[in-house]
């Protein structure tokens, strides 16, 4: 059969994996398939149990629409997950092939949900607010309850008294809650809330007994340390909350690190904020310490270590493929297995747990590992991608390094379509300081000695990094004609910390990056036109789009995605707040912000411009592409210049809302580039 090129009506068959959880003792693995649902134009999510040992796999379902976070039991036999089926996220648990029934009917939606050692409790998150009883908590909210809350939102007034009022994720002003930490009995359903107060209790991980529980909280910091929290081991039966960690930051934002205990239950091992003086985001380190109060947090990372952190940035356009953990402890205690990106790869890595510092890179190659299950029989489950394939899920032999595919994801992607391979490239920079990875992907079914136009698109950020993963909308932007340029300049991660570096990403540095890497892409490969090039991006890579429509005259069109276009509306209205600290006065603060602000250099904009927003953007607000469009049109009026709004969504617009809004969003980009280019 010949093979077509790549359209972006493929959105609507692909299906990712996602949320690997083995258990050796039953030879079963279970997993979730997301993907588009035509139906209701949005996304589905489906949790799979497949027997290893005879090939079976089958849903399990309680009739939601989406369904997720799937664990098995120790022995197997049981399996809870998250479904909507009744309005909110609740955990039901299926007995072998029986149908599942519903353990907690919680008032709010359940998240993070964990089995006890011996399958007697189940520890769970929810968000609800601080004064709210126990016994009003483990209500449902009826349909008339929860139309009328909404109606009551509606008209009531906004009270703001501190920064942090607004969320992305909410696509709107945060309610008054925080995440708290809940215990529910397997047989009798009844639920204990173990967390107090009015901040947030996250990543819970089981003692190996079953008597105590990790969790990281905030709840002994002060609001302003908005990233900082520590470690508190809970009794389960008494509730009484120790503090363990002091002196790091535990890893939960903007990549989250689980905790673990050793098997012996004498020590925890987990990830921290390695602070960065430079103003760089924090690196993330390995650490352990005794699980007693006042011990010392022992760091298990030494400084010469060939990976950037114990966790990584990846950025794809295809992230519906989410799992737990990037950390495991092996089966004795004596290794930390855990995810990390390096030069474009992720890959599988141990940390030795005591003794003398080690870190050993297991796995190599053009590829990327997004998840990992328990270790279990000296097996781990893993999801694994690279340029062609989305993640499959494979099971990683600890003792001898081999790998099995277990479960596998479009097929079809293969026979049917004329998927290209990026073609790598390396450049050393201008100021002789690094170098730049990076990637050309070429135009589908190009003829020798013709000329293509080419798209430099340039991720966000910017601390994540372009890696061996496939982006779905390259291929499509590869499908109708047009080569793809990407790479990670100044600003990203997995290549040591002096280039991931964020004042090189704004102040010039990682624009002539990008600018040296087009040139050198141009010359190398013959089958670029250098006279149509295009650039775009969102979010850090809308506001390089931006910056560099108005300060280069390389490109011939460009799309702004999502973008920053005036540092003040970041300062005082996104969900990030800003601070004017360190300035002599106000006025030199908004004079600063102003100076590099894109919106201020819109007059030097003479290129086909198209902006692309979410209206319920809350990270970059909408107001960025109001005031990008008028100054554009306003000081070019017969310059080519759209604006498509696209109705609710947030900063991730490509994950949420509409298939059809997200598919609009790249036809826009597509038929742009192929009008002006």
């Amino acid at each position: 059969m010949k093979k077509r090129k790549a359209v972006l009506e493929d959105y609507y068959r692909l299906r990712y994996l996602g949320q690997p959880d083995y258990c050796a003792a039953a030879q079963r693995l279970a997993y979730t398939v997301a993907g588009a649902d035509r139906e209701t134009d949005g996304y589905s999510s489906e949790v799979w149990v497949k027997d290893l040992g005879t090939g079976e796999s089958r849903r399990v379902t309680a009739g939601g629409g989406y369904e997720s976070s799937p664990r098995l039991s120790a022995d197997g036999r049981r399996l809870l997950f998250l479904s909507d089926v009744g309005g909110t996220a609740q955990i039901y648990v299926a007995e072998d092939k029986k149908e599942p029934r519903p353990l907690t009917h919680m008032r709010y939606d359940v998240h993070g949900p964990v089995w006890s050692p011996d399958g007697g409790r189940i520890a769970f998150l929810c968000d609800c607010e601080p004064e709210l009883s126990e016994e009003l908590l483990a209500v449902p909210q009826s349909e008339e309850e929860r139309a009328a809350e909404e109606a009551a939102r509606a008209v009531r007034p906004v009270v703001i008294t501190d920064y942090g009022f607004k969320a992305d994720e909410d696509a709107g002003f945060t309610e008054v809650r925080t995440t708290h930490l809940f215990v529910v009995e397997t047989v009798t359903g009844q639920v204990r809330k173990l967390s107090d107060g009015d901040r947030d209790h996250v990543m819970p991980a089981w003692s190996p007994d079953g008597t105590k529980l990790l969790v990281t909280s905030n709840r002994l910091r002060p609001r302003e340390e908005s990233i900082g929290m520590d470690l508190f081991l809970i009794d389960v039966r008494s509730g009484e909350i120790t503090q363990l960690s002091k002196e790091n930051w535990i890893a939960f934002y903007p990549a989250s690190f689980y905790p673990r205990f050793t098997p012996d239950r004498k020590s925890v091992v987990f990830g921290a904020l390695y602070p960065d003086l430079s103003g760089n985001m924090p690196l993330t380190r390995l650490y352990r310490m005794e699980a007693v109060p006042g011990a010392a947090e022992e760091g298990i990372w030494p400084e010469e270590a060939p990976c950037h952190e114990a966790t990584c940035f990846l950025y794809n356009g295809e992230t519906m493929a989410r799992g737990y953990e990037k950390g495991q402890v092996s089966e004795d205690g004596r290794y930390l297995y855990f995810i990390s990106g390096w030069q474009g790869e992720v890959n599988l890595y141990r940390a030795a747990v005591t003794g003398e510092r080690e870190i050993v890179q297991l796995t190599r190659g053009g590829h990327y590992y997004s998840s990992m299950g328990e270790v279990q029989g000296g097996k781990m489950a893993l999801l694994k991608g690279d340029f062609t394939h989305t993640a499959q899920i494979v099971l990683y032999d600890t003792k001898t390094g081999e790998e099995t595919v277990a479960v596998e994801s479009n097929e079809w992607l293969s026979r049917e379509v004329e998927l290209e391979e990026p073609l790598e490239m390396w450049i050393d920079t201008l100021d002789g300081e690094s170098r730049v990875q990076g990637w050309v992907l070429p135009p589908m079914g190009r003829e020798p000695g013709r000329k293509y136009p080419a798209v430099l698109y340039i991720h966000g950020g910017p601390m994540p990094f372009y890696g061996y993963a496939m982006t779905y909308e390259h291929e499509a932007l590869a499908g109708a004609g047009m080569a793809v340029i990407f790479c990670n300049p100044r600003g990203s991660s997995g290549y040591g910390p002096a280039h991931e570096s964020n004042k090189a990403a704004t102040d010039g540095t990682a624009m002539y990056d990008l600018l040296q890497f087009v040139r050198e892409a141009c010359r190398r490969f013959d089958f670029i036109d250098p006279a149509r090039l295009g650039v775009t991006g969102g979010s850090y890579g809308g506001y390089m789009t931006n910056w560099i429509a108005s300060h280069s005259k390389v490109f011939k069109a460009a799309v702004t995605q999502r973008s920053v276009a005036n540092e003040l509306i970041e300062y005082a209205s996104a969900d990030m707040a800003g601070s004017s600290a360190g300035f002599a006065d106000f006025q030199d603060f908004m004079m600063h912000e102003i100076e590099r602000s894109p919106v201020a250099y819109a007059d030097r904009i003479d290129i086909p411009f198209l902006i692309l927003h979410a209206l319920g953007d809350m990270r970059c607000p909408v107001e960025h592409a109001h005031q990008l469009f008028t100054a554009v049109k306003d000081t070019h009026p017969d310059l080519p210049v759209r604006m498509v709004l696209f109705p609710g969504g947030n900063h991730e617009m490509n994950n949420h809302g509409r298939m059809s809004h997200r598919i609009r969003h790249y036809r826009e980009t597509i038929d742009w580039f192929v009008k002006y280019l």
